[in-house]
């Protein structure tokens, strides 16, 4: 597959995966009109996977996308953001400055379409794939502790799990590191999204970083999609992760910047 047609594909997996948040929060709102995704979680938050807006069709005027996302939220009462890709989105990053947006991210967005080679853990580790219900409250409990330390309070954290067995769904695979009393210590989740998958949830308990557990989980489900099909994983790094996805054979191929009044 051509690498501009791949990088468009990945593009729209952060759009997929919204899709399948919304699933896991049965309160959430999700309107797809005009060509732009609106989506209101159960949290106030301006955030990707809890109120966000996202543009489906570089066409769509930022004028427009600003009055649709003022009528779904229902003004500032509401905070949503605004999410942008730099291959598509710059009218709109313009517009979203002008008019008084701030932008919170700009996430280097990563992609890779082969195999990755799996990274040494250290002995009495291994990576399952999740299977079973009694296994979640572990995945969103590294999730919880793993994302407190980059501003999301752990309290939070299940509101993006309300429905958990969605995660349990053909289309969700998560893996979990353990020890060898089963202590689940790194995650790591992809979603099948078509001809190019997402990489989402990746983290480690705090205590346990610099083991190599959440750079093997990657590897493990990322290893996974591409065999079930995909031409390509794609993810949104943040600056923790980001010196390992390189590391590990992931490049970037644009950015995806978060715009919040």
């Amino acid at each position: 597959m051509p690498v501009h047609a791949l990088a468009d594909l990945a593009d729209q997996n952060l759009a997929h995966a919204v899709r399948l948040h919304s699933r896991w929060q049965p309160a959430a709102k999700l309107l797809e009109l005009n060509g732009v995704l609106l989506h209101q979680g159960t949290l106030p938050l301006p955030l990707p996977h809890q109120n966000c807006v996202i543009r489906l069709d570089a066409s769509v005027r930022p004028e427009l996308l600003l009055q649709q996302a003022h009528a779904f939220f229902g003004g500032q009462a509401n905070p949503y953001a605004v999410i942008t890709m730099s291959r598509q989105d710059l009218d709109l990053d313009a517009c979203l400055d002008a008019q008084g947006f701030t932008a919170h991210a700009d996430l280097p967005a990563m992609l890779t379409d082969a195999p990755l080679a799996m990274p040494p853990t250290a002995p009495g580790w291994r990576i399952d794939l999740l299977t079973q219900a009694a296994e979640l409250p572990a995945f969103v409990k590294v999730c919880a502790k793993a994302y407190a330390t980059l501003g999301l309070p752990e309290f939070m954290t299940p509101s993006f799990f309300v429905d958990t067995e969605g995660l349990l769904a053909p289309d969700v695979s998560i893996a979990l590191a353990r020890d060898a009393q089963g202590q689940v210590a790194a995650t790591a989740m992809v979603l099948h999204t078509g001809e190019v998958a997402g990489l989402y949830w990746v983290g480690t308990l705090p205590e346990a970083r610099g083991t190599g557990l959440a750079a093997a989980c990657t590897v493990a489900v990322t290893n996974l999609a591409l065999e079930r099909g995909a031409k390509g994983v794609t993810l949104q790094a943040t600056h923790l992760g980001e010196p390992t996805y390189r590391r590990l054979g992931f490049r970037e191929y644009g950015r995806m910047t978060r715009w919040s009044l």
